[in-house]
């Protein structure tokens, strides 16, 4: 098969799933575009990753398996369509004062969670304090510059800010940011993610994660259009054959983040269809800054200059993906369509000898894992054979996901192969995860903290108009000098599956299923 071929954007597929639901029951919500032939109901699909559950905590974890739960369960102030269009979800609007820094959204009336409770500002209010200020929380990059959040009266909740935030708005689709009971948080955190029995998003659980498979169920009380499948069952799959097995003995639907060369040597058939998504965000080698052999940056620069991203591309991905150099993919504001430099053993040896320790040749480990980036495995033998060219060991160190995120989260690792994902085409999304330094996030898990890109990053966030474009290029300029880590390619995730096209896709780090008519 040629990738090319496949390489289609499934959001096109989703916006023929979903329906206009301006009324629907609960105050609505507004929907999507009239399909041309909606889908039928089913009662039931399994969904089947790679990767394992690490927690339903979202504070607590970075597992792709969990950010699809997160999704379908957690119920978002906004959700984003298919277009990459924020629209209203638990709220109806979102409003900024003169100087954005304070935005009021406004609930729903008569919101309710899955067990019939009221859901109401308080809870909302509550949601986010736990995610920007839960120990350790992942989510609390995009919340640093909240001052305080209020409930104002039962349905307007009040966001302070330090600093203006225009870009706020744009991260509260995300299924990270759900909303809780405040009662349920204040009572024990650990034990309500635990269990997680009450949510305010389209499924509830039916049962947490028992073996492999976690089960969840249409919330009746969900307040917007309800899902084209009643139940849904998030089930572990590690092996890519195993899961083609049981998607043609009918025991999966869909199978995702599958190895992109054997999605290429699977094709389509009659039943079972090969999807590649493409995500604003990028495939990244991450190195770790601050101690041992990259905190030297001319060893980060070295390794940028020496690896071939198109031979890597087309080793993994065949003509289904393009080398990625620059730091803002080429659908992204502050993109610089000469950034994408060709290899350069010359200049990466230049580097080499340059530094203290490298001048003759060195050692270095790299820690990987195949759960989340299933091509992982070949893509460290390619950075190991290319490196070993300008005299840099590269020693293997493969483990589980859950050992990765912890590692990584210490800085125990001296390369790291991951990916950074956006909300739709937001940049703001890429800044605060991968280069904003001293955020939770830690600069995409490097430890990369320079006091001239968190200026940058603090001018990009703050301001609109041509202020905004400029410093969106100045990412790019102080991301080349600096290279903390190694962007090698864009985001492309692969699936394979037996439903009807918009039924069910992965969308950015979300999982996104149609929905019927009310």
């Amino acid at each position: 098969m040629n990738a090319k071929r496949s390489l289609r954007i499934y959001q096109a597929g989703i916006v023929a799933a979903s329906v206009v639901a301006l009324t629907a029951c609960g105050g609505g919500t507004a929907g999507t575009a009239e399909p041309a032939g909606p889908l039928a109901q089913r009662d039931s699909i399994v969904v089947a990753m790679p990767a394992a559950s690490q927690s339903l905590n979202p504070a607590a974890t970075q597992s792709p398996t969990d950010r699809i739960q997160q999704q379908l369960t957690n119920g978002t102030l906004f959700t984003l369509a298919p277009d990459g269009k924020v629209t209203p979800g638990l709220a109806t609007d979102f409003k900024f004062n003169a100087d954005y820094t304070q935005g009021t959204a406004t609930l729903q009336k008569d919101l309710k969670f899955s067990d019939g409770s009221a859901l109401t500002a308080e809870d909302v209010a509550a949601s986010f304090d736990f995610a920007r200020t839960a120990k350790g929380s992942s989510l609390a990059s995009y919340l640093t510059p909240i001052s305080s959040v209020t409930a104002t009266d039962g349905t307007t909740v009040t966001f302070n800010f330090s600093t203006p935030y225009p870009s706020f708005e744009t991260f509260l689709p995300l299924g990270s940011f759900g909303v809780y009971p405040s009662e349920a948080l204040a009572a024990g955190v650990d034990s309500y993610f635990n269990k997680l029995d009450v949510t305010a998003g389209q499924y509830k659980v039916k049962s947490t994660w028992a073996g492999d498979e976690l089960k969840l169920t249409a919330n009746e009380q969900y307040n917007g259009p309800q899902p084209l499948a009643k139940e849904v069952t998030i089930k572990i799959v590690s092996d890519a054959n195993s899961a083609i097995s049981q998607m043609e003995s009918g025991q999966i639907d869909f199978a995702g983040d599958l190895a992109p060369n054997f999605l290429n040597s699977l094709g389509d058939t009659d039943k079972i269809k090969v999807h590649y998504t493409p995500v604003n965000g990028f495939y990244d080698l991450r190195l770790w800054n601050p101690s041992g052999p990259f905190s030297d940056v001319n060893m980060r620069k070295a390794v940028n200059a020496a690896l071939d991203r198109p031979a890597i591309v087309s080793a993994i991905w065949g003509d289904g993906n393009e080398p990625q150099t620059g730091f803002w993919p080429s659908n992204m504001p502050g993109h610089e369509a000469d950034r994408n430099k060709p290899r350069d053993l010359d200049a990466a040896k230049k580097y080499l000898s340059q530094t203290e320790n490298c001048k003759t040749g060195c050692t270095v480990n790299m820690m990987y894992q195949d759960q989340s980036h299933p091509f992982a495995s070949q893509f460290a033998l390619l950075v190991q054979s290319q490196l070993a060219e300008i005299g840099i060991t590269v020693k293997l160190d493969k483990v589980d996901a859950a050992t990765a995120t912890k590692r990584g989260r210490a800085g125990d690792y001296d390369m790291y192969p991951g990916s950074m994902p956006s909300t739709g085409d937001n940049p703001d999304t890429l800044l605060n995860n991968a280069v904003l330094g001293g955020a939770p996030t830690n600069s995409e898990f490097t430890g990369y903290n320079n006091p001239k890109m968190n200026d940058i990053v603090k001018t990009v966030r703050e301001n609109l108009g041509d202020k905004r474009t400029k410093a969106l290029a100045d990412v790019e300029k102080q991301f080349a000098e600096d290279q903390p880590y190694v962007i090698f390619a864009p985001w492309v995730r692969g699936a394979a599956t037996t439903l009807p096209d918009g039924f069910f896709s992965l969308q950015d780090s979300r999982g996104q299923i149609g929905s019927v008519t009310k």
